[in-house]
């Protein structure tokens, strides 16, 4: 058991070489699988999924940890990575569940009709698309608020915390939950699993149904009107989460 905000070099080195490692085996063994083989080889598609699954989650703790280094350098330590982002180890429970569907079904998925293989294929490529478009926005929504972000809820107002409306900011109020919550919800769809699919989605929006609102009258206490006006022009991101709606 390492705790997440260990300050240890070797525990944060090993972190770090670890996401390194995931991330660079699972994007050259994709291209490489690809590059090999091509497309209309359906062997391709059953050895994609575990590849670029490892490479979606990856890249999402390289970015987390890159942001805290530029803005929160204070803060680098294991914690930075994100690999304990929830309580009670339910973030590894998670990832350990979708690994385990994956392998359990993999056979299944080879003995598809041609019909339904082709739909997987499909399912496959909008995983890998959103996925990608949600690390994206979350990661434009980290950079864009700077030091104004905290992987934690700030319950008090720095001098410095100023109320961001530009970038990605303009399209919701809150990008980089919207973000990470397509982002979990399509490594799902890469790895075509239908349980996690549902428990992912229905898990992700609990989270954030329980951070948002008191994190929004946080923000209504720092801000005030200012804060309200944004939130009459802008959607929050998340369905049915906010009762603060434009």
């Amino acid at each position: 058991f390492i705790p997440s905000e260990s300050d240890s070099s070797a525990v944060l080195a090993s972190g770090c070489s670890g996401v390194g490692f995931f991330l660079g085996w699972g994007a050259s063994t994709a291209v490489k699988t690809l590059a090999e083989r091509g497309v209309g080889d359906s062997s391709v598609w059953v050895s994609l999924p575990m590849p670029i699954f490892l490479a979606l989650v990856m890249l999402f703790h390289a970015a987390e940890f890159a942001f805290v280094v530029f803005h929160h350098p204070q803060d680098v330590n294991f914690r930075a990575l994100m690999l304990s982002p929830v309580p009670a180890g339910g973030y590894s429970i998670a990832m350990i569940a979708a690994i385990v569907e994956y392998w359990a079904e993999a056979g299944l998925v080879k003995a598809l009709p041609a019909s339904l293989a082709a739909l997987r294929h499909l399912v496959l490529v909008i995983g890998t698309l959103l996925g990608l478009a949600g690390w994206g926005l979350r990661t434009a929504a980290l950079f864009t608020a700077q030091s104004n972000f905290t992987h934690l809820v700030a319950y008090r107002k720095q001098a410095t915390h100023v109320l961001v409306t530009q970038g990605v900011y303009r399209l919701c109020r809150h990008p980089g939950y919207l973000g990470w919550f397509v982002w979990s919800v399509s490594t799902q769809l890469v790895l075509g699993n239908t349980f996690c699919l549902v428990a992912y989605t229905f898990v992700s929006w609990r989270f954030f149904a329980g951070r948002i609102p008191g994190e929004e009258d946080l923000l209504i206490d720092f801000f005030g009107e200012q804060y309200l006006s944004y939130a009459r022009h802008v959607p929050c991101g998340i369905p049915c989460i906010s009762q603060l709606t434009p």
